[in-house]
């Protein structure tokens, strides 16, 4: 039986207003549309996407390497070759997984109101000739609305299986872990947010400029791509009171050269979860790719990366392309905003709007492209920060 390391993140932070459905037991769980990332031993990636095969609950996903199904009692995956990492997002599918395991004299048992007791990810018991611990990370936090996070709900489920004899999961897993619907389709709205602050110089035709100077049409340079023209600039001011109450929507600081190669050029000031590219052997190794992007939160196990809480207000921008783009801030490849289904629920109701008119393709639900480069997965985003704090390796050192 292999070990099961539960960790749960209070990251990538969502709200709902009216919470859990009163009759998810009986009537079963909503999971049509929930994406599943799959990522490979040997460095490929494979989206999944979910299929009801019934109104509730039933339901598979079927990709070239592995095969999903999902029901009432245990869920079944088989899979061709080693898997070393499974996401799966049901923040599309308005439902997440409760991990609730205590029940004190709490009636809620320390759970969020309007959940039930639930339970985390576990595998049947014939799985015990798997050797090697399974971590399971749990992110994407969600808390009700005028109530704090409880630690129990979680739009995000990451396991890994990169400790089993293969490098990953080879054959067939028999799991489960429990999972609510909410009362309205729509309602798990993240509230993280993910942009340069205010002073962050950006590399554009005309030089260096403030990332608050600049407005449409301005060509900015990028990564592979020469210089784009800028389509929207759209800007978010944090005061005292909303860091206060949610002291995740302060800044991560990384300190010049804290990248490696002299990059940041300048101290650079990021939201949480905006991501900065990694270029390196250590990257090319895990991931098979030369480049990823990870978040901001991440690098903070690095020397001269922190969360700044010494500031009292700060105002956060983010820079729209045509497509997902790299850009340089403070000299330090970085990504523009990442126009997705999630990302754009961020936006405050007047920005989604202005996004329909820029973006006519996303209001039909089919105009999000491709990532600049590969986002592994959170656990695979730690191990790499983790390789590299260890070797003494830069971020930036190819």
């Amino acid at each position: 039986m292999p070990g099961i390391v539960i960790n749960r993140l209070d990251e990538d932070p969502h709200e709902t207003v009216y919470g859990i459905r009163d009759d998810t037991s009986s009537r079963g769980v909503d999971l049509e549309g929930a994406r599943i990332t799959l990522t490979y031993a040997d460095g490929s990636v494979e989206t999944l996407t979910w299929h009801a095969t019934d109104p509730y609950t039933n339901g598979a996903a079927v990709g070239e390497d592995t095969q999903m199904s999902f029901g009432y009692d245990w869920h079944h995956l088989e899979t061709t070759k080693p898997l070393a990492t499974m996401e799966i997002d049901l923040q599309s599918a308005s439902s997440v997984f409760d991990t609730t395991t205590t029940a004190d004299d709490d009636p809620n048992g320390g759970s969020t109101p309007t959940s039930l007791e639930g339970f985390p990810f576990r595998v049947e018991s014939g799985s015990r000739d798997l050797a090697g611990d399974i971590e399971v990370t749990y992110s994407g936090i969600v808390n009700l609305a005028g109530s704090p996070a409880a630690g129990d709900l979680f739009t995000t489920m990451t396991v890994d299986f990169s400790d089993l004899p293969e490098g990953g999961l080879l054959g067939n897993l028999a799991w489960k872990s429990d999972i609510d619907t909410m009362r309205e389709e729509g309602d798990l709205v993240s509230t993280g947010v993910a942009c340069f602050a205010r002073g962050t110089l950006i590399t554009t035709e005309a030089g260096d400029l403030p990332v608050e100077a600049l407005a449409p049409g301005v060509r900015v340079l990028t990564q592979g791509h020469g210089y784009q023209e800028l389509v929207a600039a759209l800007r978010r001011r944090v005061g005292a009171g909303e860091l206060a109450k949610n002291p995740k929507l302060y800044p991560i600081r990384i300190s010049a050269g804290a990248l490696g190669a002299g990059l940041p050029k300048r101290d650079l000031m990021v939201s949480r979860q905006h991501r900065m590219v990694a270029r390196s052997g250590i990257v090319k190794r895990i991931c098979g790719a030369m480049a990823v992007l990870v978040a901001a939160i991440r690098l903070t196990e690095l020397p001269g990366v922190h969360v700044d809480e010494g500031i009292s207000q700060v105002e956060y921008f983010h820079l729209v392309f045509e497509k997902h783009q790299i850009v340089y801030a403070e000299g330090a490849p970085s990504e523009s905003f990442l126009l997705n289904a999630d990302t754009v629920k961020t936006l405050g109701q007047a920005q989604r709007e202005e996004f329909a008119t820029l973006f006519p393709a996303l209001v039909e639900g089919d105009g999000f492209g491709a990532p600049a480069h590969q986002i592994p997965a959170g656990p695979v985003q730690k191990r790499l920060v983790a390789k590299h704090k260890k070797n003494g390796r830069a971020l930036l050192s190819v």
